[in-house]
């Protein structure tokens, strides 16, 4: 079937969302500033910034390049092994450096907006909630049966809502649903629960004793 159109992927982030039944025009607002708080910007996002987030993976060439440039004749070796170098360095100062300025944004994204990532999420729940293991589950079960996607639109709402009544049923609704539609991918994901439990199970008796 085609794609659902409440449950969606902004282009370029890894993060799914899915928009409330009978959602309002102005939904997608919500849906985008629902995406900012879950890359960590619970306000605008700093205009400095911009720029770099659109060079995304090309910020490591960038900087690979610019290293091998700065020591290609500073180093104290030989001229190939100095640009080997500064390729390798410039990896290290691509990492560090994005990981610096991208704390330094969220960090100017709390203070100007004064509310944190969390009152963000909290303030479009009512239009725009992660999807998190919801969207497989919904596109697997409407593309076995499409006339219960309102029936499906509204379990699956209801699941992805954190502290709400009744998630868990509705959950546990929805998994049954998609046991129907998807007998292996539900056998494999509760296989994966299982041995995720497991695995567990020696801390959790640790932290008893």
């Amino acid at each position: 079937m085609a794609g659902v159109s409440w449950i969606v992927r902004p282009k370029g982030s890894e993060h799914v969302i899915i928009t409330a039944p009978d959602a309002p025009v102005g939904v997608g607002d919500a849906v985008d500033r629902l995406q900012a708080a879950l890359d960590g910007f619970p306000g605008r996002k700093p205009v400095w910034f911009r720029p770099l987030e659109r060079l995304g993976y090309w910020w490591y060439p960038i900087c690979m390049v610019a290293m091998a440039v700065a020591v290609a004749f500073a180093g104290p070796r030989e001229l190939g092994l100095n640009i080997a170098y500064g390729l390798g360095a410039g990896v290290t100062v691509a990492v560090l450096s994005g990981m610096v300025l991208t704390g330094l944004a969220h960090l100017q994204s709390r203070l100007t907006s004064g509310r944190t990532v969390e009152q963000a999420v909290k303030e479009v729940a009512p239009l725009a909630r992660g999807a998190g293991g919801v969207a497989d589950r919904v596109e697997a079960i409407l593309a076995r049966d499409p006339a219960r996607e309102r029936e499906v639109h509204l379990l699956a709402w209801r699941a992805a809502g954190v502290g709400t009544p009744h998630r868990g049923r509705a959950d546990d609704e929805l998994d049954e649903l998609w046991k129907l539609a998807d007998p292996a991918g539900a056998a494999a994901r509760e296989a994966k629960i299982r041995e995720i439990e497991a695995a567990l199970a020696p801390h959790r008796r640790d932290r008893k004793r």
